[in-house]
């Protein structure tokens, strides 16, 4: 028995988006322009032309696409194609993940993007994505996954907008929103950049602090941007449920860009609880997952819990995800002596010593420019801090315990993590030295899980012998 589910005609609109810009706003500009002054330019006749033959174009090959479901089987099939047909079969089981996503266009029109994902296909591009209605998206979700008893979590706005201040970023902010305000001012006419920063630079010049006006344009330049990341993400998270069934896991988030992404337990290539600088301070964890397939980029990894306590999160998963208990007493860890601890330090004091020296010259030096280095110093110094902070957790709090499931705790850039996986998933196990760890006897030991991102985590300083055995004993090598 099969079932044919074709597109929604939006779809068609999806062929045009390499024209949008260069010729359907043309079009549009043309045709209020004739609207106002009755005058138009003398290529808009064949620019309605090209855009009515792109159309029809774009209507045969929506209507030429076909998704097919087949019971039987167990596989779906997707046609697609105008003049070069193309069917494509994909084994139900051997899906990753399936996501549909649905913004305000979207929703007037009842329409969804709809994604389905292996752990095959091209690099940065989702495997097959296409729009489909709201009812048929929700009838082949349920061919595809069935119907189970589900238990929702939902998730308050503050936890929310926590998640959303962790994972914001100035970098982020001037990524989103340049382009935004660039293309903005290109279809207004306006040079809406020119007018922000100057606004900025007025504002600079009217407060008064210690550092002088260019380090208060820096700092709002960098607090706009970081607001702008914050409500991205706050808007990308808000509505945030868990969804946890026998098979499958599904996230529903977003609530101008609504959301949902299913994937089944086992395409879950590794578990991480991690801990960013303010969730420190709160004493609450975040849990990502990754999954084969899953994202644009083919692996990616998905907020699933965005803020609880580290025994909550366990709690939660400990029956749904069996490689999420890890005890077997097998473990190895760094040595909590003077000594290890001082190693630890050894580059987090280097750092502090290094950024002092450099402000003090460059201040001697330049110094007009005296308040300017004072301030970077400050805010490079508030860094080395948090990172010595951090690598006192390494010393303390690494290790790497293993047995049929392998966790691993450690320092990730600036914030802690813990890699769970099933001893299956392991994709290398390194051990590095470096001159001072043949001095001392020690090595740096790095877990890459098997993926196509290839999650990693490291823990410095154990004892080389040690930690050779155990790895040895693991796999079961004869050296």
């Amino acid at each position: 028995m099969s079932k044919t589910f074709r597109a929604h005609p939006l779809m068609i609109f999806n062929f045009l988006k390499p024209f949008l810009f260069i010729l359907l706003l043309p079009v549009v500009r043309g045709i209020i322009q004739y609207s106002v002054s009755g005058e138009y330019d003398s290529i808009l006749h064949f620019e309605i032309m090209l855009l009515i033959v792109l159309l029809v174009f774009g209507f045969l090959r929506w209507w030429c696409f076909k998704l097919v479901f087949n019971e039987q089987n167990q596989t779906i099939t997707v046609i697609s194609g105008l003049f070069f047909r193309k069917t494509a079969k994909i084994n139900i089981k051997k899906l990753s993940s399936v996501q549909t996503k649905q913004n305000p266009l979207e929703f007037i029109f009842c329409a969804v993007t709809f994604r389905l994902n292996t752990e095959a296909g091209t690099v940065n591009k989702s495997d097959y994505e296409f729009k489909l209605s709201v009812k048929a998206s929700k009838e082949v979700s349920k061919l595809l996954y069935g119907v189970e008893e589900q238990r929702v979590i939902r998730y308050s706005v503050f936890k929310i907008a926590i998640l959303a201040a962790t994972t914001s970023s100035a970098f982020t902010g001037i990524i989103v929103g340049v382009p935004l305000i660039n293309r903005a001012g290109n279809l207004l006419g306006i040079a809406i950049s020119d007018m922000l920063l100057n606004e900025i630079a007025s504002l600079s010049q009217k407060i008064q602090t210690y550092f002088p006006p260019v380090v208060n344009t820096i700092s709002l330049i960098f607090l706009s941007s970081y607001l702008i990341s914050f409500l991205y993400s706050l808007f990308k998270y808000l509505n945030f449920q868990l969804v946890l069934g026998k098979e499958k896991i599904e996230m529903l988030s977003g609530i101008i860009v609504r959301q949902r992404t299913s994937f089944k337990k086992a395409a879950i290539n590794n578990v991480r609880i991690e801990q960013s600088l303010l969730l420190m301070l709160i004493k609450r964890f975040a849990m990502r997952v990754s999954v084969g397939g899953y994202g644009d980029s083919k692996n990616r990894s998905e907020v699933v819990i965005p803020l609880e306590k580290g025994q909550q999160i366990r709690k939660h998963f400990a029956e749904y995800l069996p490689f999420f208990k890890c005890d077997t007493g097998i473990f190895i860890k760094p040595k909590e002596n003077p000594l290890n601890k001082s190693r630890f330090l050894f580059f987090p004091t280097i750092y502090l010593i290094g950024a002092t020296v450099l402000a003090i010259v460059l201040g001697l030096r330049f110094q007009d420019f005296t308040r300017f280095f004072v301030f970077c110093f400050f805010v490079v110094g508030a860094y080395i801090l948090c990172f010595a902070g951090l690598c006192l957790f390494e010393c303390f709090k690494s290790k790497v315990d293993f047995g049929e499931n392998v966790f691993i705790r450690g320092r990730k850039g600036l914030r802690t993590c813990e890699l769970y996986c099933p001893k299956e998933n392991i994709g290398e196990i390194k051990l590095t030295r470096f001159p001072p760890d043949i001095w001392h006897k020690t090595c740096r030991l790095t877990i890459t899980v098997r993926s196509e991102r290839a999650d990693s985590l490291c823990v410095r300083h154990l004892e080389y012998d040690k930690v050779k055995e155990i790895v040895n004993n693991y796999f079961d090598i004869k050296v």
